[in-house]
């Protein structure tokens, strides 16, 4: 993992976090994709890109793709390292439950001291994931997780194969609703389950669960990365 020692702002180091996360699940990341994310004008994420184009965070193909440059991959994982291990923290040493963390782990991430991450990895153990399964990038090939694990979304698994659920997309991870919605049905990394069938008619998907019969939308099962087992 390359190393980052310069200072950025919050909200820029959350454009880098999310642009990283996007592309590492296959996404396309374009302005309005940004924009859908944060819930904000499409001018506003203009200006920021063209902030981050102008201290070298990001580039732009002339289709308006947008890119981390090496300096912008190396701040987006240096924040995401100290997020999800903070994540960990909370769970593991401080009892919280794995859907109630990311909120707190945001409000963390920008105050934690290199002496601190090394003592909170010393305490956990050298942590690989986080709660949600997401990898911890210098403890893992964080950019290449999911394509070495094998990994697809639920959504596009075959019926009837046995699954094990990796992890939920960072992307829709600060996504209160939907982590408490998955925690409800037991959806939790490392849970297995198949996928029995497709509901087109409700748009949903039909899981068996420990013998349980789940249906969830299928743009939830879109967010759920599985591998085979």
């Amino acid at each position: 993992m390359s190393q980052y020692t310069g200072t950025a702002t919050a909200k820029v180091e959350e454009y880098l976090e999310t642009i990283y996360n996007m592309a590492m699940e296959g996404e396309v990341v374009i302005g309005a994709r940004l924009a859908e994310k944060f819930g904000v004008a499409a001018p506003s994420v203009t200006e920021m890109l063209k902030r981050l184009v102008r201290d070298g965070y990001v580039a732009m193909d002339d289709r308006r793709q947008v890119t981390l440059t090496s300096e912008g991959e190396a701040l987006a994982e240096a924040v995401l390292r100290r997020h999800r291990l903070t994540e960990r923290f909370l769970v593991d040493m401080l009892g919280m439950q794995w859907h109630e963390v990311h909120e707190e782990a945001c409000r963390l991430e920008h105050f934690i001291s290199g002496a601190m991450e090394q003592r909170v990895v010393a305490a956990l153990g050298n942590p690989t994931t986080c709660p949600h399964g997401n990898p911890i990038p210098g403890a893992v090939d964080a950019q290449n997780y999911l394509a070495n694990q094998h990994a697809l979304r639920l959504s596009q698994a075959d019926t009837g194969a046995p699954l094990r659920i990796l992890c939920i997309s960072e992307v829709v991870e600060d996504e209160e609703e939907l982590i408490s919605y998955l925690n409800e049905k037991e959806l939790k990394p490392g849970h297995l389950l198949c996928l029995a069938r497709h509901d087109q008619a409700q748009a949903a998907l039909v899981l068996d669960v420990a013998g349980r019969e789940v249906a969830i939308p299928e743009r939830v099962g879109s967010k759920i990365w599985v591998v085979l087992v």
